[in-house]
C-alpha cells in the first residue's frame, strides 16, 4: 500500500467518523433555558417623610415611585427548568419587620401596601400588604417562543391602613426582594 492511499483512507474514514457524530446535533445544539430578568430602573429607594400631623394619621403614597423592567423567554421544551405556561413578579420583604435604626421600637410590615401597575398587556396585577413571604405582584401567560418585555410600576403606602400617630419618629428600613419566576405545570 502506498502512504496516498493509508491517508487517503485514514481520512475518508474519520471524516465519516466526524459527520456521522457532529451532523445530529447541528439542529438539537440550539437549546437554551429561560432567560429571567429583573432591573429597577428607578426608584430603588424608598423614602416616606412624615412631617404633619395629616401624614401620621393618614399615611403617606408614593405613587409610581418605583419602576422595574423585566424580560422573560422560554425557548425551552424539556431539560433545565423544563417547558414553562407563565411567569410571576414576587416580592419580599428582607426582614420580619420594619427595624428601626434607633431606640423606637420597629414597625410592623402591615404598615406598607404595595400596589403595582404594568406597561405588559395580558397580565394580572395583585395588590399587596408586605410580609416576610414571596407574594404575586404581577403574573402574566408564556407567549410561547416570544420574549415578555415591559415595565412593572410600584406605588407604595406607609400607615394608611395603619395609622403611625403613636409611632416614635426615628428612621426606618426593610429590604424588598423581588424575584421573577416561571410557572410550571
Amino acid at each position: 500500500m502506498t502512504l496516498n492511499k493509508m491517508i487517503s483512507k485514514d481520512f475518508i474514514k474519520s471524516f465519516i467518523l466526524f459527520i456521522f457524530f457532529t451532523f445530529p446535533f447541528l439542529n438539537g445544539a440550539n437549546a437554551q433555558n429561560i432567560t429571567k430578568i429583573v432591573r429597577i430602573v428607578s426608584g430603588g429607594t424608598v423614602s416616606f417623610n412624615f412631617k404633619s400631623l395629616t401624614e401620621y394619621t393618614s399615611g403617606k403614597i408614593l405613587s409610581n415611585w418605583s419602576r422595574l423592567s423585566i424580560q422573560y423567554r422560554d425557548t425551552s421544551n424539556t431539560g433545565g427548568d423544563g417547558t414553562s405556561i407563565g411567569w410571576r413578579i414576587l416580592v419580599r420583604s428582607g426582614s420580619a419587620t420594619i427595624q428601626s435604626d434607633g431606640a423606637a421600637p420597629d414597625l410592623p410590615l402591615s404598615t406598607i401596601q404595595i400596589k403595582p401597575t404594568t406597561s405588559i398587556p395580558g397580565t394580572i396585577v395583585n395588590n399587596i400588604t408586605l410580609s416576610a413571604a414571596d407574594q404575586i405582584i404581577v403574573e402574566g401567560v408564556d407567549p410561547g417562543a416570544l420574549e415578555v418585555t415591559g415595565e412593572i410600576y410600584l406605588t407604595y403606602e406607609c400607615g394608611t391602613i395603619t395609622p403611625l400617630i403613636r409611632q416614635q419618629p426615628d428612621y426606618y428600613f426593610v429590604d424588598l426582594i423581588f424575584t421573577l419566576v416561571e410557572i410550571n405545570p
